[in-house]
């Protein structure tokens, strides 16, 4: 379907609407697996069908079934093992007495292998409106091939299930985005106004509602551990991403490095996030969160800075353990910051923060506040981060820029591997 046909249909149908299907989206793709989501306009059984493009070789087509019900708000994610590295994948969507879903925008393609070299590029955002805006098509315009999603998208600011439904679909059926969606695969965690309200912790009643809603509406490869969080991870060719959420588990309990302090992160994720850092085969291991890495210094409490002790911990993890490659990155504050911490004493590097904020058009200049390690900041609106990491070359290199709508550069930082490792 074209893109104005597309748009037509969305339009017509109206955003977030029960009555209508929305999606396909594309969830969660590994080098061997991937995730699609979709939801119905009524329940039952539905058939996804995937065909590799194998030049000289017959087809292969893959089946799965899945069924939409109203316990899980008619959300369906069809789960596809066993696939090809690097290869693209069609595919196509059937009820029992029709198609549903198909043409050529419906495809994924799959992830490196994690054991070749490769070159790939990533898009990462904070705080969006479930409104139309051209910034979503113009990510994969610029050679992003997945989306990563820092929270506050989108704004729910409630935690009944039925709100958090709602607003979920009306963010999923934004035409660009919904377009976008059909063929590059998006992972997301939350922040603020996802979770449930502004400046929120983990102490707030009713979160069990935003948790289900987001496991629903998203098709990430986990959902944190035991039905606690959501925190996640993925790797894709040089690169590994952890989602980390800092929001569930804060202030719920003692903190697993500062008994006399409260979590942010909580004990379970903390051992999943110190476990997985040391585990990771990644050149770039990207630690990704909705806060920001230091202070907001406003009268709010939801920043790493108010859990240094935290931190500090991780910070003194890394360098102790000698976790090559890590980027920190974040969102929230309506403002876009570069940070180089001095950390070389600590890690045996310096780390950067990237932060990338927001997508929408609301900024909030008085968060740009200085700080000793600010390299860059800006409150500008509809603000993108394209990543593109490279292991084809020695040393490896990771490329950041700031893009803002339309193409336009704000600025840029290209790092290497040896910048990115204990001296």
């Amino acid at each position: 379907m074209s893109g104005f046909a597309f748009l037509s249909v969305v339009i017509e149908q109206g955003f977030g609407s029960t009555e209508h299907p929305i999606g396909p989206m594309v969830g969660h793709v590994s080098s061997t697996s991937a995730k699609i989501w979709y939801r119905p306009a009524t329940e039952g059984q539905y058939e996804l069908r995937a065909i590799a493009e194998r030049k000289g070789k017959a087809p292969h087509e893959i089946t799965v079934l899945a069924a939409a019900t109203e316990e899980k708000d008619r959300c369906i994610v069809w789960d596809l093992k066993e696939l090809s590295g690097s290869s693209r994948y069609r595919y196509s969507i059937h009820s029992e007495t029709k198609t549903l879903v198909a043409g050529s925008d419906c495809f994924f393609d799959t992830a490196p292998d994690p054991k070749e070299t490769s070159r790939i590029c990533l898009a990462f955002g904070s705080c969006a409106h479930s409104k139309p805006l051209d910034l979503w098509t113009q990510m994969t315009d610029h050679g992003a091939q997945g989306l990563v999603l820092l929270g506050d998208t989108p704004y729910i600011d409630s935690t009944k299930l039925a709100v958090a439904r709602s607003r979920h679909r009306e963010f999923l059926a934004v035409p660009q985005l919904a377009r976008v969606i059909r063929h590059t695969p998006m992972w997301a965690t939350w922040d603020d106004h996802d979770f449930g309200a502004n400046d929120s912790d983990g102490k707030l009643p009713g979160k069990e509602n935003t948790r289900r809603a987001f496991v629903e509406y998203r098709a990430l490869d986990s959902y944190g551990e035991y039905n606690q969080g959501i925190y996640s991870k993925f790797r894709y060719g040089p690169v590994e991403v952890f989602l980390l959420d800092t929001r569930w588990f804060a202030r719920t309990d003692a903190s697993p490095v500062d008994s006399a302090n409260k979590t942010l992160l909580g004990s379970r994720q903390w051992n999943w996030l110190i476990r997985s850092l040391q585990e990771s085969t990644a050149k770039f291991k990207l630690v990704t969160c909705g806060m920001i890495w230091d202070d907001k210094e406003n009268s709010e409490s939801d920043d790493w800075g108010t859990y240094t002790h935290e931190r500090t911990a991780l910070f003194n993890y890394i360098g102790e353990h000698q976790i090559h490659g890590v980027v920190l990155i974040g969102g929230d504050i309506h403002c876009s910051r570069l940070l180089k911490y001095k950390t070389e004493l600590q890690v045996g590097y310096p780390l950067y923060q990237f932060i990338v904020s927001p997508i929408h058009d609301s900024t909030i200049p008085e968060l740009n506040v200085d700080h000793p390690d600010l390299v860059k900041g800006a409150a500008i609106p509809h603000v993108w981060l394209r990543l593109e990491a490279d292991s084809t070359q020695t040393p490896a290199t990771l490329h950041a820029e700031w893009m803002q709508m339309n193409g336009r550069k704000m600025w840029d930082i290209k790092l290497d591997m040896k910048q990115l490792c204990s001296q």
